[in-house]
């Protein structure tokens, strides 16, 4: 889209800084992820919390303690041109479900109950058209920023959820330049010191929600097909994570949010350096990213990340620094990074043996499948991935490989999947899975 406005002119004072020819904000060593770093805070402040619509997932610091009315014109988001059309041609017929419009009745809150309803679902593609709809209606306000990006998030989320990250990429460009004047607003530190308050200088606070920021930092370098542009972009918000780290206005939990947003952004970089190929590069800023404080899904991340470059020995080191109640998988993923599929099926049976009511129980289970695959034992695999789709647990991941099986155990392997099509149609609606699922599931 073309904006000749001067509302999006480019960031200079930012876009200006001198940058580190070796360190940037996300592998520093003055990390201010050490508690040490961070200073204290002073006065008080009110604990972050969001309480708006229960669909628009945006996370506390975002919006909540910005102006209501900023003067910003959303309205090149509203424009219909913006947004694909959408097909279910894809999709199985027995999993295909009438896409959801408008009527010229309809109120804004009935939509917005429509679509967290299809949120509670799974239904990510109907969820993603209705979005569309309503951004292109006219229930929307080019100055309600708020809601705004908020469906503008719901629809790119859902398409990326729905398989159609491309579709989301392309439509990603239409914020065009996040860095940009536009979108900050001045705001003063909240502080209880009344007779300083016109000293006190003012900072920059992004109206965009941190949750769309950073999708649309991966989009966009997919959407202009530069991969570079997604390392640049990580780099970027994280200085400003750690700007805000570091301002003595904030309650302790607004800086263990900040804290929490910059190891995401540590480990999204080694990720996007990791899809560009750069592997030498991503081991070297894995082995400097530090995590904030002991949190162990961290560092399986990380941990994780490690095992996706081949570095099993770091692997192995922090795997064995974690709470090993917390981080056991990390052992049978070893023994499948080394190979050792037999024993990888003894220790993913034995996790499950441990508890029987994991939240991960059906990642385990398939993981034990795809090694007893792996070491020949082809219909206790079969077994184990159907007893998951018959106790209502499936999901992307899961079905690929049960159609997988599917052609390496029988000649009939079409009429299987058709049924497992079929099965799939019938499991109630979580909506922790997608629902509108595509042919490329079933391998169809």
């Amino acid at each position: 889209m073309d904006l000749a406005s001067p509302k999006h002119t480019r960031n200079i004072s930012r876009s200006s800084r001198p940058r580190s020819s070796t360190k940037g904000p996300l592998d520093d060593p003055n990390d201010p992820l050490n508690a040490e770093a961070a200073p204290q805070p002073q006065g008080t402040a009110d604990e972050c919390g969001y309480t708006g619509d229960s669909f628009l997932e945006l996370d506390p610091l975002t919006l909540d303690d910005l102006p209501e009315t900023l003067g910003k014109d959303l309205s090149f988001l509203l424009r219909y041109d913006i947004y694909h059309s959408l097909s279910q041609v894809d999709i199985p017929h027995a999993l295909r479900s009438e896409f959801v419009g408008l009527t010229s009745e309809e109120s804004l809150s009935s939509c917005l109950g429509t679509l967290e309803k299809l949120l509670a679902e799974g239904h990510f593609l109907l969820a993603a058209y209705l979005s569309g709809t309503i951004l292109t209606s006219s229930l929307i306000s080019p100055n309600d920023i708020k809601m705004i990006f908020s469906l503008f998030y719901t629809r790119l989320a859902c398409l990326e959820l729905s398989g159609n990250t491309i579709i989301a990429a392309q439509e990603s460009k239409a914020l065009e330049d996040l860095s940009s004047t536009f979108y900050y607003v001045d705001q003063a530190p909240r502080t209880s010191d009344v007779e300083n308050e016109e000293k006190t200088s003012l900072f920059p606070r992004h109206i965009v929600p941190w949750p769309l920021r950073v999708l649309a930092v991966r989009l966009q370098s997919i959407g202009f097909g530069d991969s570079r542009r997604g390392i640049g972009g990580l780099y970027e918000i994280g200085l400003e994570a750690r700007r805000e780290i570091m301002r003595p206005d904030l309650s302790s939990a607004e800086r263990n949010i900040w804290k929490e947003r910059l190891t995401d952004l540590g480990i999204r970089s080694v990720n996007a350096l990791i899809e560009m190929g750069d592997l030498s590069t991503a081991r070297r800023s894995l082995h400097n990213l530090q995590t904030s404080g002991s949190d162990e899904t961290n560092k399986l991340r990380k941990a994780l990340l490690f095992l996706l470059i081949g570095d099993i020995d770091a692997a192995k080191q922090l795997s064995g620094e974690s709470d090993e109640t917390k981080i056991s998988i990390s052992k049978p993923l070893l023994s499948m990074a080394e190979g050792r599929y037999d024993d990888a099926v003894t220790e993913w049976r034995a996790l499950l043996e441990s508890s029987s009511n994991r939240p991960d129980t059906a990642i385990v289970s398939q993981n034990m499948a795809v090694c007893l695959l792996y070491t020949g034992r082809l219909n206790e695999a079969r077994q184990t991935l159907e007893s998951l789709v018959h106790g209502g647990q499936s999901f992307g991941g899961l079905i690929f490989n049960l159609s997988t099986v599917y052609e390496l155990c029988s000649d009939k392997s079409g009429q299987l999947k058709a049924g497992l099509v079929d099965l799939v149609a019938r499991e109630p609606a979580t909506g922790h899975t997608n629902l509108d699922r595509p042919n490329a599931d079933f391998k169809l």
